[in-house]
């Protein structure tokens, strides 16, 4: 395991050498951890420098104060003098907190091989690889974990959202209802419940339902979301706007409810109604684009050309992918 430390430390070093003169770095850390809070433990380091729990001490003293890099050096240094499961977690912690997701990847390979037993490095190694983009590679990884135990709900549960991700529905279904199965969690209804309502399949409310009889205190939105969306994509629209209308009761800031109603609003040609919509979807969050993308549909079919494309606009500048945005301003500007 030297090799991974040693690999670390190389790491830690060269990321302060992008940043600083090497000389004044190492000042700089020394004067951090010679002064409190970290001074006492420093001076025990100084006098007793193979004691890991000096490390680990001061390692979370560097935590409480955001100083990660700082804790991930000391952390890795209890781990050379004393590997184990914990001190190997903690290590793992402070890599993701970093974003230092290439090393995470790394190392947790190398705890895998020393503790096969332990599930929970296979599951951050696979959470590791789909933070660098490896998706593939991540599916590949919960497969060894779903191998080695079929009632992993948490297993099938993140593998679906990966294959729902690559858009393999039919694989998302089958993983996510294993997952179901094994472990009724509300978070695994309500995502399969929105897939179904996508597919048009009546399942949707079904597993809609089962999660509004749980919500005792009734203050849970989302499964008459899903419910709206089910009718929306079945042709009953006016059923559908009934439960957008409930979802709003329950969470006034549900802004997605705003836009499905004001859709329907837009499609039926009542412009003006489904306008409002757009402007309340826009009024709760400022920063979501698909209401002004919406506006500017609706500025855009009653011939007010500056403020359609003002909205487009709006929408391109805070999602710079949302090329319907793009699409909508070049019609506009090339209409006479």
């Amino acid at each position: 395991m030297k090799s991974w430390f040693a690999r670390l430390l190389l790491g830690v070093w060269a990321v302060s050498a992008a940043c600083n003169n090497s000389n004044t770095e190492k000042e700089e850390v020394a004067t951090i951890l010679t002064h409190p809070p970290y001074q006492n433990i420093t001076d025990s380091i100084n006098e007793d420098p193979d004691n890991t729990a000096l490390y680990q001490r001061r390692a979370a003293l560097l935590l409480q104060q955001d100083e990660l890099q700082l804790a991930l050096s000391d952390l890795a240094k209890a781990w050379e003098l004393q590997p184990s499961e914990a001190s190997a977690e903690q290590l793992v912690n402070v890599l993701f907190m970093l974003g230092n997701n290439r090393e995470a990847v790394r190392f947790l390979e190398e705890l895998i091989k020393k503790y096969p037993e332990n599930t929970g490095f296979q599951r951050r190694l696979s959470e590791a690889l789909v933070n660098n983009g490896a998706t593939n590679e991540a599916i590949l990884a919960y497969n060894n974990l779903i191998a080695e135990d079929s009632a992993n709900f948490e297993a099938w549960y993140e593998r679906g959202l990966l294959y729902l991700e690559q858009t393999d529905t039919a694989a998302a279904i089958r993983d996510l209802e294993n997952s179901y199965r094994l472990q009724p969690l509300l978070i695994t209804g309500l995502t399969l419940a929105n897939i179904y309502a996508e597919k048009k399949n009546d399942r949707a409310l079904l597993l809609a339902d089962q999660a509004i009889a749980r919500d005792s205190l009734g203050e849970m939105a989302d499964p008459y979301f899903i419910k709206g969306v089910y009718y929306v994509n079945t042709g009953n629209k006016t059923k559908a706007l009934d439960l957008f209308n409930n979802c709003i009761r329950i969470n006034w800031k549900f802004q997605e409810a705003y836009v499905e109603k004001g859709i329907i609003y837009y499609e039926a040609k009542n412009l003006d109604e489904a306008l409002q919509q757009f402007k309340l979807a826009a009024t709760v969050t400022n920063t979501y684009p698909e209401a002004y993308y919406w506006q500017g549909r609706c500025y855009e079919a009653l011939g007010m050309k500056q403020e359609a494309l003002l909205n487009y606009g709006r929408a391109y500048s805070l999602d710079k992918s949302f090329k319907e945005a793009i699409e909508g301003a070049e019609r506009v500007e090339g209409k006479e």
